[in-house]
């Protein structure tokens, strides 16, 4: 059989699979481009060549645009196929792939980039992105790789993604059954032990799920996926030093990932080395600014989140240069910055000064309930009772059902009524906790004492 025949069916093949995603799984395909050669091409071959429906066929031009789309089109749950630009108005689309790839029920990303390192394909590809298409491209190459992302194109592939329909339903035994062909078939199959170790796992297998695991890793260098589960793993059964070793060869591998550098950050600072978490910290900050700055801020707050408990000096470091980064340019959405770098000052004794970000935050959001009530808690620190007072009043009248959210709260704010000598009003709020829980011990007490007179 000749190489143009071979390709011509390989051709008819693709398209088929591309016409069965729209027509028999409900699909819908997206380009997310300003190139608009590649928008017109994509739609004459989808439509006029394919006979698929306009309506399953969109192009835009920005993620934005498309989250709209898809909102406003009810289509969340729908299956996508999604082509979009690494690059899109000078901004990268990773924090994109990432997010939509946990926000929609099916998605899958095919990424257009120029010549880029392999590290930043790396990547995007750990972000969720399916494979890349690098410019120029013909339509048969984009069909090619759209075929591929949506279905396995061979025998082996298609025995996977049955074993993961298995796994999917808990049917244990012929995951592995299909494994051990797959393993026939291809001796040392990545994709084969994964899968097997992902049973083992879901079988509390422990041992046999890191074995299968590690055979994956063996057997295919580049394979991050088998590395990962294992660094899961470690992470689940407490063993925080085996989870380091592999979060560092992850590393290795894909130097570029932030999440991972923040992982291992928080590791050594729990093993008490904060020097070398700082380093690691600072480096996220640094493969952040070299890929796009809109992920600085989302890097430093989840930095400044990680350090809050173990390291609240650190944390409100990382706060306070989100911050400065916005030189006093604040929106609406940064209240909640100030509100976390409040918690992290009053961890470290600085009750004062958490009250002051509280101040800052109210004017940019003076009706927000949250930020009054965290203010009171940091003014009740400092024993300024008559202003921790005045701000619970606020809560009450933004919100007259603040206090039903919990015990807790309920308790602060009748503890801050009680400080300030307002017995009746304290005494309304902790009956409202014995409500909510009846053996609070610290409510009964606090009761007690109005009845005999107060403090």
């Amino acid at each position: 059989m000749s190489s143009n025949v071979m390709n011509r069916q390989k051709s008819v093949q693709y398209q088929k699979t591309i016409i069965e995603f729209a027509a028999k799984e409900d699909g819908y395909f997206f380009v997310v481009s300003h190139d608009q050669n590649l928008v017109k091409s994509f739609r004459n071959v989808l439509n006029k060549e394919m006979v698929i429906g306009t309506d399953r066929i969109r192009t835009l031009p920005d993620e934005t645009q498309f989250m709209q789309e898809v909102k406003s089109q009810n289509l969340r749950d729908k299956k996508m196929l999604v082509i979009i630009e690494r690059v899109l108005a000078g901004k990268s689309t990773l924090p994109f792939i990432k997010q939509a790839k946990g926000l929609f029920a099916d998605f899958r990303a095919i990424v257009l980039t120029s010549e880029v390192e392999r590290q930043l394909l790396v990547l995007f590809h750990e972000a969720g992105a399916e494979s890349f298409i690098t410019r120029p491209f013909s339509m048969e190459t984009l069909l090619e790789k759209m075929a591929f992302a949506l279905k396995p194109q061979s025998k082996i592939g298609l025995f996977i993604d049955r074993a993961k329909d298995y796994l999917n339903r808990g049917k244990h035994q012929e995951v592995l059954d299909l494994c051990d062909k797959i393993l026939e078939m291809k001796p040392g199959s990545a994709a084969a032990l994964m899968l097997k170790g992902d049973v083992f796992k879901a079988m509390g297998r422990t041992d046999e799920a890191v074995t299968a695991y590690s055979q994956a890793a063996e057997g295919a260098a580049m394979y991050l996926e088998p590395l990962k589960k294992l660094a899961a793993v470690h992470k689940e059964t407490g063993n925080f030093k085996e989870q380091l070793v592999f979060l560092e060869k992850l590393d290795r591998l894909s130097p570029l990932n932030v999440e991972r550098k923040i992982d291992m950050g928080e590791i050594h600072m729990t093993f008490g080395d904060a020097e070398r978490a700082e380093e690691l910290f600072s480096q996220a900050i640094k493969n952040a600014t070299s890929e796009a700055l809109n992920l600085i801020e989302e890097t430093k707050r989840a930095i400044a989140e990680r350090c809050i408990d173990k390291n609240p000096e650190l944390s409100e470091r990382f706060f306070r240069s989100i911050l400065e980064d916005k030189k006093d340019n604040y929106k609406k959405g940064d209240v909640e910055i100030f509100n976390r770098l409040g918690i992290a000052l009053r961890r470290q004794g600085k009750s004062p000064q958490a009250a002051q970000e509280y101040e800052k935050a109210l004017k940019i959001s003076p009706r927000d309930e949250n930020i009054h009530f965290n203010l009171a808690m940091a003014q009740t620190d400092c024993r300024n009772f008559r202003l921790a007072m005045a701000n619970i009043d606020e809560v009450l009248k933004i919100n007259p059902e603040f206090y039903s959210q919990s015990a807790g709260l309920c308790f602060n704010i009748g503890i801050i009524y009680y400080n300030g000598q307002e017995y009746e009003r304290a005494t309304f709020f902790l009956k409202k906790v014995l409500e909510l829980n009846p053996s609070h011990m610290e409510a009964q007490k606090a009761l007690y004492n109005i009845s005999k007179g107060g403090k």
